[in-house]
């Protein structure tokens, strides 16, 4: 069980860390780094919760369900569709947001390597035409380049961890504006996001459910570290002032960090884990997003159509982040807050309850403590969630 434990694990952590965490300090930062620490659990135990649901509905299903066939059978054909058209929103969203951090990123690169000026629009569509080709040319592909910018990017995350945290300046710790931090749940709702892959663990584990339930726990609890450390890297080395400019101009947290002079070696540190990150993320949003677009389209996802499927799944996102390319943290938020909160907030609590009160399935044990009070309060700090990114935009 201890090697299974671990796989999961490393399948729930894999799939959580990415490109999301990069957003994070943008919004906690003016609260400072307590009130931060809070968010971050609180927003953890909530997803945490909300995966024990989704395994709960999972094990009442047979073989190979997901989140459509789930919904339709608790839900009936609206809920169906409803479903499906939030799972579009939020995918489309995550890959806009990925879209405008890492193009950026990659055109910079280009020109300073190779000295090939990459301006506007073509630099974006190269971005696109690159990682879309990875995506086209199959799951073999996407897997191998996928480990190896996994491995990169835990390298220069902990390089950055170690090299930054010789400037970092304690006293921007003792910041405490508990009325700021709240605005900061619909990023964290983005980034902590892993519900797609219950269902893939289910059958992996061949429904033991003591193995799933071991391996969302742990395998989320390493992100809460690894966010955790992130902020305090970032609150603990960047005056809120170079903090608040990202965030106005829409780009990832590792752009703070280009204000730190004297420390080069850091802000490229930055640089490679924020590219590495929204690549990573990015690849694996992509690869679901065709397979979700053939699946519903009754297409086949090989050959020529799969390459028009990837070109529907980046159209839209090159379109969006080539003419707003600060448009990064606005799609996080709205992924977060609308997509996340749906999906793996108000979603799992409405199955469950309907599976529990509603349509009883009663073919497996209940994963989430407590009765029809834990499933009210999930739904209303998932409605909270979706008011606050509401009150953020019409405040920003």
């Amino acid at each position: 069980m201890f090697n299974k434990t671990v796989s999961g694990t490393l399948l729930v952590s894999g799939t959580t860390i990415g490109a999301g965490m990069l957003g994070i300090p943008l919004l906690t930062a003016k609260a400072g780094f307590l009130p931060a620490v809070a968010i971050t659990a609180a927003v953890w135990l909530f997803m945490l919760a909300t995966g024990y649901l989704y395994l709960e509905a999972t094990l009442w299903m047979h073989e190979g369900a997901n989140v459509l066939s789930i919904s339709k059978r608790f839900l009936g054909k609206s809920g169906k569709w409803i479903a499906g058209a939030v799972y579009l929103f939020l995918y489309y969203c995550l890959m806009v947001a990925y879209y405008a951090a890492g193009a950026p990123i990659f055109i910079a690169f280009v020109q300073n390597t190779m000295g090939f000026a990459l301006s506007g629009v073509w630099g974006y569509l190269a971005f696109g035409m690159l990682f879309g080709g990875i995506v086209a040319a199959g799951l073999k592909w996407v897997d191998r380049i996928n480990y190896l910018l996994m491995t990169a990017m835990f390298l220069a995350y902990f390089a950055l961890l170690g090299a930054g945290s010789s400037i970092l300046s304690f006293e921007r710790f003792e910041r405490i504006e508990w009325s700021e931090i709240l605005f900061a749940a619909p990023i964290l709702f983005s980034a902590f996001g892993y519900h797609n892959v219950i269902p893939s663990l289910v059958s992996y584990f061949n429904r033991d459910a003591r193995v799933v339930r071991r391996s969302i726990f742990y395998g989320t609890l390493i992100p809460l570290a690894v966010f955790i450390l992130w902020q305090g890297l970032i609150l603990g080395a960047v005056p809120l002032g170079s903090i608040e400019e990202a965030l106005r101009e829409g780009m990832p947290a590792t752009q703070s960090l280009q204000t730190l002079t004297g420390s080069p070696w850091v802000m490229q540190m930055g640089q490679f884990f924020a590219f590495f990150a929204i690549v990573t993320s990015m690849l694996g949003v992509a690869f679901s997003l065709v397979d979700f677009l053939g699946d519903g389209c009754g297409i086949k996802r090989t050959g020529a159509t799969r390459w028009i499927l990837c070109a529907i799944a980046f159209a839209p996102p090159f379109a969006l982040s080539s003419i707003d390319p600060a448009i990064f943290v606005t799609a996080l938020g709205f992924a977060g807050g609308f997509g996340e909160a749906f999906l793996n907030g108000l979603l799992p609590v409405a199955i469950v309850w309907a599976g529990r009160y509603v349509k009883p399935a009663g073919f497996s044990r209940r994963q989430l403590p407590g009765e029809k009070g834990m499933l009210v309060l999930l739904f209303g700090l998932a409605v909270a969630v979706s008011l606050l990114e509401i009150a953020y935009l019409l405040s920003s």
